[in-house]
């Protein structure tokens, strides 16, 4: 059990308390750190009476969850930590966020485990700043000052004895899936997370995902990026602004943080490799389809007509994109735009060629609703998961494009045009890119 990197050894991420162990020789390595933990608290007359069973069983996810964060951050870089919140205002909280881990009890448990006779975890308590990670879209309850903890000497020990991997270390299947989060202060800050009520439409959800997630969990799925943890499958959605009609895209898959060219090289479904399947045009496409209008034929981001040539396509996209995400009108050229538009033409001069190539849209302009247009994209693209995966095929997201064998490429296209026909009464083109 080697780890990948040195890189960044003492700097924290956000605990996950949702992992869990996944195979005998984790299970091994719990058992062991139970049992002497069981033994140091019984020696030190910690505990006037035996745990209640419910007690034993919070005590018992609490260890896995941290013995079994720990091994994971070890594997992603020598000497690595994690942080959390010992707050009773944030322990002592309920939410449908934290997992049995993050509870009141956890403070005592991390103390044991960091005594002297144990030595399972070291701990620094309340950092803050530069030292931590930004907020993980994965891990979301994370408040206050943050202590860190790393796996301490005879934690290793056990974890380099049984030769523990990615593979031993799963995902809590009672882990919130389904995520609302609200508006962002400032651009830098992570959103945070608001409890709410479900409905039938947020259990439909949740259901969907846990169909997916099963069948992703079961796939032949192999990464050869040394660095990366193949078994990190787990899909959440994301709802924002405390809005579920706001975005509701897929995150949480391994292979999303990867680049395109090492997506395509490195990983294999079913032993074969992969294509990227990427619907073209998609949220000018999903425009028209919310207004209920037949978009104009051929390439949506040419203007060549309107006086602005084909070689500007690039820009023209990232300005069409940031036109549908802002409140207010544009007052220059979007990052990277500029690189495919010659100076020539202004900001303007494009606005303007885009109302010609797309009157019927020009109502739809700095009306900040990309939020919208994310949620019936995230829709369209869990359908799409859903139908692949009822006809055996493995396809992983990434926004609005997925990767896929490439034996089922013709399939795979034909479920994302019939998908979005349902949806939108459109149908887009779909173009592929391999390795």
């Amino acid at each position: 059990m080697a780890p990948v990197s040195s890189v960044k050894a003492n700097t924290a991420r956000a605990f996950n308390p949702h992992l869990c162990a996944a195979s005998g020789a984790m299970e091994r390595v719990l058992d062991e750190v139970l049992k002497q933990l069981e033994g140091y608290e019984h020696f030190h007359q910690l505990r006037k009476r035996k745990r209640r069973p419910a007690d034993q069983k919070t005590f018992k996810h609490t260890v896995e969850a941290i013995i079994c964060d720990l091994a994971i951050r070890y594997l992603e870089v020598t000497g690595g930590s994690v942080h959390l919140s010992l707050s009773h205002r944030v322990l002592r909280r309920k939410s449908r966020y934290k997992g049995v881990a993050l509870g009141k009890t956890l403070p005592n448990i991390l103390k044991v485990m960091a005594a002297e006779e144990m030595s399972f975890i070291e701990i620094e308590k309340g950092m803050t700043g530069e030292r931590l990670l930004g907020e993980d879209l994965k891990f979301t309850y994370t408040q206050g000052r943050q202590t860190t903890i790393k796996a301490g000497e005879k934690l290793l020990s056990r974890l380099l004895a049984y030769g523990i991997t990615y593979e031993d270390i799963g995902t809590d299947p009672n882990e919130e899936v389904v995520l609302l989060r609200a508006k962002k202060r400032r651009n830098d800050d992570p959103a945070r997370s608001l409890e709410y009520a479900d409905t039938e439409a947020t259990m439909t959800m949740r259901a969907e995902l846990a169909a997916i997630n099963a069948h992703l969990q079961a796939a032949d799925i192999i990464c050869d990026t040394s660095s990366v943890n193949s078994c990190q499958r787990r899909l959440r959605r994301i709802f924002h602004d405390g809005d579920f009609e706001c975005g509701g895209r897929l995150y949480g898959g391994f292979w999303q943080s990867m680049k395109s060219d090492d997506r395509l090289f490195d990983i294999s479904i079913d032993g074969d490799g992969v294509i990227e399947l990427d619907v073209g045009q998609a949220a000018v496409l999903i425009l028209y389809g919310t207004i209920g209008e037949t978009p104009p034929e051929g390439d949506l981001y040419d203007l060549s007509s309107a006086g602005i040539p084909i070689e500007c396509r690039d820009g023209i996209k990232k300005i069409i994109n940031a036109m549908i995400s802002a409140s207010k009108p544009l007052t220059r050229m979007p990052k990277g735009a500029r690189k495919s538009i010659p100076t020539k033409f202004s900001l303007k001069d494009v606005q303007r060629a885009i109302d010609v190539a797309h009157p019927k849209l020009s109502h739809l302009w700095h009306r900040g609703i990309f939020g919208k247009v994310w949620r019936i994209e995230s829709d369209i693209m869990v359908r799409i998961l859903m139908m692949l995966n009822a006809e055996g095929v493995t396809a992983l997201p990434i926004h609005d494009a997925i990767l896929v064998a490439d034996e089922h490429k013709e399939l795979a296209s034909a479920v994302m045009r019939e998908a979005y026909e349902a949806a939108l009464g459109v149908t887009p083109e779909v173009s592929g890119k391999d390795g």
